[in-house]
């Protein structure tokens, strides 16, 4: 990462295209891989970035994993 390598090889393993995946991580790196993928990124907190999550431009920014079923919901609801 940031190179969207690991990310095509695993839309291309699941059959999926960039535009109907999302990536899930905790930093910066993480959504510019997703960016670099064309794919949709969310963030959550507990990583060992130094910028405040919702200064990277995700698209969603949770607390925990456990919120990101009804943060998921609430962004399908918005579109």
């Amino acid at each position: 990462k940031p190179a969207p390598d690991g990310l095509f090889m695993a839309l291309d393993r699941l059959h999926a295209k960039p535009g109907a995946a999302l990536m899930v991580g905790d930093s910066i790196t993480d959504a510019g891989a997703a960016r670099a993928a064309d794919m949709a990124v969310a963030l959550v907190r507990g990583g060992y970035t130094q910028v405040p999550l919702e200064e990277i431009g995700a698209d969603l920014v949770c607390d925990s994993m456990l919120d990101l079923p009804s943060a998921l919901q609430e962004l399908s609801t918005a579109a």
